[in-house]
């Protein structure tokens, strides 16, 4: 039951410059946050306070929640801590134990210490703010950071269960391995999709130790980072064209031992699809794993386990389709070959868990995640050939129309190509801001939710690397619109609307 004050962003979403920072959904759960003018975004990316300050809530990896910076403030305070020091808590020790590690390992000297906090259900790493820049860092990489339920029941006081076996996991692991013909034993959740990912790599770094991974396709920004930071490095192949193949070739053909190759089907934010069949084939003398991510395609649309040995999806998204809770999956290939140790490395790292008051709102949040999916199947192509003959519009990527054969190769019967699509527009620099800040739909980061959601995704994702990302084909006018609940008739209006007022 929802507050009478609560607001249905989807009927009355928060366009206008004064509601910058307000949460979407509105809730104080929420993993999205307004952002509705293209000033407001690039106020974020540079930290002014006039944005900053108005913040209610933010993508929780990127934002620390006034609740979780509340149990902070207490933890230094109880510690008897200086204004010199800040923390971050997590539920789990041995990931409170990577933080140290990882802030150390980047630092030079400084003093770096892990305090229990209430009765050992939670762990403090405490830390000089002069390093808090690299703190940072593994909170936004890795998602293994506390919730902001869990924040919020340890201000109050409240039994912080163990959820590696509560009824709403199982109910969520059993949905999954359900949805992808995989085992329930292989199913791992996770705090978010992020830790999802750094648990995979941590696993195929330690099968493969000193081999670099292969990350195939321009991808969401942390999974190339993840790849960065741990294991021996990574080579980037920056497309998903056939010169990326011969490259890949190239590099096995020469002897050189991977770990992994990474992918996401379709890719963030260019809806293009890898070519698994012929990575396969590249790669199968060498038996290198192949982890396919299919949060943006989903698994009502595509079955990646054809040609992928572990996948890892953002539950975050699609399947919570609500926006209020934070988690993702790794489903490991029952066919694969190296399925066993996959398993054993996942399992040895101890950190497969979801604060259980998640566990239980996902569960609940993931009972019509098939039917909606299958809505924005429907809305979303209407859509996008309305803007591929727009006279504004420059190009419009849509896994439809993206390497289609390489997504048909993977797609279901009955499947389609979900709601995620990019645009830019002609003449961007005189009109991409301008279209945003007139567009009444919601604006900030995320994806996959019941509610529409565009973003500037390249200045939200790649901020300090704009040049990069253009050499690598990804322009900074890039406006990614996530496809939610609503109908044709409503989104076409108001995304038409704001073309128009701009083309006049």
């Amino acid at each position: 039951m929802q507050p009478e004050e609560y607001r249905n962003v989807s009927e009355n979403p928060p366009f206008r410059e004064a509601e910058v920072g307000h949460p979407l959904p509105d809730s104080e759960y929420a993993v999205s946050v307004s952002l509705p003018t293209w000033d407001s975004v690039i106020g974020y990316e540079e930290s002014r306070s006039s944005v900053l300050d108005k913040l209610k809530t933010g993508y929780p990896r990127f934002f620390v929640s006034p609740i979780i910076k509340s149990l902070e403030n207490k933890v230094l305070r109880d510690f008897d801590k200086n204004d010199e020091l800040d923390c971050l808590i997590f539920n789990i020790e041995s990931v409170a134990v990577r933080c140290r590690d990882f802030i150390l390992n980047r630092t030079d000297g400084w003093d770096i210490s892990i305090k229990s906090i209430s009765d050992g259900v939670a762990f403090a790493v405490v830390f000089p703010k002069q390093v808090q820049f690299v703190a940072k860092k593994f909170w936004r990489y890795f998602g293994e950071g506390l919730s902001v339920r869990c924040a919020k029941s340890l201000l109050a006081g409240r039994v912080i269960k163990n959820s590696n076996n509560c009824e709403a996991v199982e109910k969520i692991k059993q949905q999954l391995a359900d949805d992808t013909g995989q085992n329930y034993d292989d199913v791992f959740i996770y705090p978010s999709g992020m830790a999802a990912v750094s648990a995979v790599h941590r696993s195929l770094t330690s099968i493969t130790p000193d081999a670099r991974s292969v990350q195939f396709d321009f991808p969401y920004v942390d999974v190339l980072k993840i790849q960065k930071e741990i294991g021996s490095g990574v080579v980037f192949l920056p497309s998903a064209n056939n010169d990326s193949i011969l490259e890949l070739e190239k590099i096995i053909n020469d002897g050189e031992q991977l770990c992994g190759i990474y992918c996401e089907l379709p890719s963030n934010p260019l809806l293009r699809s890898a070519d698994l069949e012929s990575i396969k084939r590249i790669i199968s003398p060498t038996k290198t794993p192949i982890v396919v991510d299919d949060t943006v395609a989903t698994n009502v649309n595509v079955d990646v386990f054809k040609y992928a040995d572990v996948v890892t999806t953002s539950l975050t998204k699609y399947y919570s389709g609500v926006g209020d809770v934070i988690a993702g999956a790794v489903i490991v290939n029952g066919a694969s070959q190296l399925r066993g140790k996959i398993v054993s490395q996942l399992k040895s790292q101890n950190d497969s868990s979801l604060y259980h008051e998640d566990a239980v709102v996902l569960s609940k949040n993931i009972t019509d995640y098939r039917d909606r999916v299958l809505r924005v199947n429907k809305t979303t192509p209407l859509i996008v050939d309305l803007l591929e003959d727009h006279p504004l519009v420059n190009k419009v990527w849509y896994p439809k129309y993206e390497t289609r054969s390489n997504y048909d190769a993977v797609k279901r019967d009955g499947g389609g190509f979900s709601g995620l699509f990019s645009i830019e527009l002609k003449r961007p620099e005189q009109t991409t801001a301008k279209f945003y800040d007139l567009l009444q739909l919601c604006k900030g980061p995320s994806l996959g939710a019941n509610f529409t959601l565009v973003c500037p995704y390249t200045l939200l994702a790649h901020y300090d690397e704009l040049e990069w990302c253009e050499d690598n084909g990804v322009s900074r006018w890039l406006i990614r619109f996530s496809v939610g609940q609503e109908s044709f008739d409503y989104l076409s209006k108001k995304i038409l609307s704001a073309l128009n007022a701009v083309a006049q």
